[in-house]
């Protein structure tokens, strides 16, 4: 008898049950777990001076940090340093990112004096604000608008021109007082008129009364907002500038944060990079402040802003 005879048979029964027991095996169900959510933690240490605290990621296992100050200030990592100008209480929060999810946590943090360095005109903060306010204007020049997609402060789209400065009179004699004070206050005045710029108001290219905005647009009419500055951020590295309050602007109203929106804004804050800060240009008694703000992938607006040097 032929030995294959006794062995085929047997093989396919242990096929057949190889068969049987993969098919058992993924019918059935597969619980995985990535742990459970732990409870975040930080500790605030002392910074640098007394108005710098540093915190750090106390969260149990693995965890990516992010961090926010009721100021504005935005950190990522376990270990970051934060500065607060004025005395008083400020939130802090920590969101922790875990395998097992998100988990979130707030402390009071006190500062007992304020900064006795914040308005010198080093600071961005005293270069903006002074030590009691500074009222700031367009730049009177060419060039104090510029739109384009090389950067910041380039205008290879548009650049404003000589003749803007009266052709937009309407835009040149607005003024931005920024005080220096714990609420951080910002006044904007519009004098009564704005420049339609094609998409304001009537929708005309000249200067129109401050009562021909309407709806959403209104929003961006004078009025007290709040700023702070936010050191050592940006792209150059010079700080930010926050202004805090629906309709809070400087420059192109349209422009915001991530794009442009004629109908009026679309956010509670805007954020503008410092480009430059320059004290008593050529000896003739002013500062020169250069803001931009990114509105999506490289294309950047970028306002140059004129005051009496401090």
């Amino acid at each position: 008898m032929n030995r294959n005879s006794y062995t085929r048979p047997l093989k396919v029964l242990v096929g057949g049950l190889l068969i049987t027991i993969v098919s058992f095996h993924a019918c059935r169900e597969e619980k995985y777990s990535l742990g459970n959510i732990p409870t975040p933690d930080f500790e605030v240490q002392a910074g640098a001076d007394a108005n710098t605290l540093v915190f750090v990621n106390s969260t149990p296992g693995t965890s990516i940090a992010y961090w926010e100050t009721s100021t504005g200030q935005k950190f990522k990592g376990d270990n970051v340093s934060a500065r607060f100008t004025f005395e008083g209480e400020y939130n802090v929060t920590l969101t922790a990112v875990t395998p097992g999810g998100t988990a979130t946590i707030t402390k009071q943090v006190s500062i007992s004096q304020s900064d006795p360095t914040a308005c010198n005109p080093d600071r961005a903060l005293g270069f903006i604000a002074g030590c009691t306010e500074k009222v700031w204007r367009y730049n009177p020049e060419a060039g104090t608008f510029k739109v384009g997609d090389a950067g910041p402060d380039a205008g290879n789209w548009w650049s404003s021109t000589d003749g803007d400065v009266t052709g937009r009179a309407c835009e040149f004699n607005d003024e931005f007082t920024f005080q220096f004070n714990a609420e951080g206050t910002f006044i904007y005045d519009n004098k009564g008129d704005f420049f339609a710029d094609g998409y304001l108001g009537t929708k005309t290219t000249g200067c129109e009364p401050a009562s021909n905005l309407s709806g959403d647009q209104t929003l961006w009419n004078s009025g007290t907002f709040n700023f702070s500055v936010i050191e050592g951020a940006g792209v150059n590295s010079l700080g930010q500038l926050v202004l805090t309050g629906k309709g809070a602007h400087i420059g192109i109203k349209k422009a915001h944060n991530g794009g442009e929106t004629p109908t009026g804004p679309v956010g509670n804050s805007v954020t503008y990079d410092i480009l430059a800060m320059e004290q008593n240009v050529g000896g003739k008694g002013y500062d020169i402040l250069k803001l931009g703000v990114n509105i999506g992938g490289s294309g950047w607006w970028t306002f140059t802003l004129r005051a009496a040097a401090n």
